[in-house]
């Protein structure tokens, strides 16, 4: 979060890598680029599509894999037939991160995004793959925001470990699922359905690879192709 270093999703704020050359304007011998948190990451591709209409107000519960947790995981009799309701700063960080890479760049840092996301992150029995529940206070109707989503170009294209698409809105009325949606695009897709009037609609994305070891990958692809390497 710090104001010269760029918080990078590719397909949603790749111009945010100007940052590089702020730090290098301080005679740095090299530049971070960071990651997001894997559910945030899931949540602003999710919104990517939707930028074109007004919104201020985001509402978000996560349904986290065990995965998310790290190597040491969560222990077999925490889990099993529960639900755990707190994530330490998991929350925090997809309020705030959100802001960051939804933001405009302004010179040597980022405004943040004009509107405000409140989230709830739950622990569930799913061994790879986050889901989420959407609330957006989009007064667009339903068809818009699905055609939007099959209409999704990326800014940002060919980049070696990209998938052919980015964000999938699928249209069975119970999908996404983990099981079933986490391996879209080589577990890069990150998959939306159940656009609901309200307006309300439901994310999924495999969180080890789309939210951790592929968004490095992909972002270091990104700097390749934008020549800071």
């Amino acid at each position: 979060m710090e104001k010269n270093i760029p918080l990078v999703v590719p397909e949603v704020n790749p111009d945010h890598l100007g940052l590089i050359d702020v730090q290098r304007d301080k005679k740095s011998d090299g530049f971070i680029v960071t990651n997001p948190n894997c559910s945030t990451i899931m949540l602003v591709m999710s919104l990517a599509p939707l930028r074109s209409f007004a919104f201020t107000d985001i509402r978000v519960a996560t349904m986290q894999a065990i995965s998310g947790a790290g190597f040491q995981g969560v222990a077999g009799m925490a889990i099993y037939d529960n639900v755990i309701p707190y994530i330490g700063s998991e929350e925090e960080k997809m309020e705030t991160e959100s802001l960051k890479i939804m933001g405009t760049l302004q010179g040597p840092e980022v405004k943040p995004a004009p509107f405000k996301v409140s989230a709830s992150c739950n622990r569930v029995p799913v061994i790879d793959g986050h889901t989420m529940a959407v609330w957006a206070d989009i007064r667009e109707s339903v068809d818009a925001v699905i055609k939007a989503y099959e209409q999704y170009v990326p800014p940002i294209s060919g980049l070696p470990t990209q998938p052919a698409k980015s964000v999938q809105y699928l249209h069975d009325p119970d999908r996404p699922q983990p099981r079933l949606d986490r391996n879209r695009g080589n577990g890069m897709t990150v998959s939306v359905g159940r656009v609901r009037e309200g307006l309300r609609y439901v994310t999924m994305g495999h969180n080890t690879i789309r939210g951790a070891a592929g968004a490095s990958v992909l972002n270091a692809e990104l700097i390749c192709s934008r020549k800071y390497l």
